[in-house]
């Protein structure tokens, strides 16, 4: 792994996906390919600093009130978060899915908010940042919204990296046209292994922000069902952006 930046964020990004379950420095020190003294000593400085407590020798570390706090004082996207928080918890209550809403930074899919009202689907968000905008829905429509030469470039990232790309996404000549089919679709749903995957677009104040996504067990998938996923979702990323505009009033 690279400088100590880089290795002090990857234990940080680490132990915070496993929350609330404590981590031990042999285990991160395998995972993140550290050495084994330079991964304790960045630890005890994390510590000492408050951003990690140790909760045991044989346990390990976990979150640390620096880390908490930091994260409630940044309010990152607190707008955005705040509009979607409710919409997607009834979302998933009601279609029984797992719903979640995801941006793109860096070429990566962040996602700021999920939850998982599918018994059936074991789906946890474990990191802060996931490589795989070519093989989910949300990562599409992401990337539909993005510029050409951004498309393109990331495609090449991810044919050299090796990673997962959904069928009809890999070619140079077609993906941006395919891309814009996406946008004037106005949404984006496939069939992905055991799962049906779908994505929304979200609007603050008319400019593309966030994608709305869900996904269901793929036995669970009818017709029906379908065009009830695609109504509901459709309605709620609509009510979240309406959130985010200004309504102005004449008086």
């Amino acid at each position: 792994m690279g400088n100590v930046i880089e290795k002090t964020f990857s234990i940080l990004e680490r132990i915070a996906g496993a929350a609330p379950e404590p981590l031990v420095p042999s285990t991160l020190a395998k995972e993140l390919d550290l050495n084994r003294a330079t991964c304790s000593r960045l630890l005890k400085q994390l510590t000492d600093m408050g951003y990690l407590v140790k909760v045991s020798r044989l346990q390990g570390y976990a979150p640390g009130p620096k880390l908490v706090t930091l994260n409630n004082i940044a309010g990152f996207q607190h707008d955005l978060l705040r509009a979607a928080r409710p919409v997607i918890d009834r979302c998933a209550s009601s279609l029984r899915a797992s719903v979640l809403l995801a941006q793109l930074y860096g070429g990566r899919r962040y996602v700021l908010y999920h939850r998982n009202g599918c018994p059936a689907l074991n789906i946890r968000i474990t990191r802060p940042g996931y490589d795989d905008v070519f093989c989910t829905a949300t990562g599409l429509l992401l990337l539909a919204h993005c510029t050409r030469e951004e498309q393109i470039g990331l495609l090449r990232k991810e044919k050299t990296a090796g990673r997962e790309i959904l069928p009809g996404f890999g070619s140079e000549k077609t993906l941006n046209r395919k891309l814009r089919e996406i946008v004037g679709q106005g949404g984006f749903a496939c069939e992905k292994e055991i799962q049906w995957i779908y994505a929304f677009p979200i609007y603050r104040d008319g400019k593309f922000c966030a994608a709305l996504g869900a996904s269901i067990p793929r036995e669970e998938h009818t017709s029906s069902v379908h065009r009830t996923m695609c109504r509901v979702l459709k309605h709620a990323a609509q009510e979240i952006s309406r959130e985010l505009t200004p309504q102005y009033t004449i008086g």
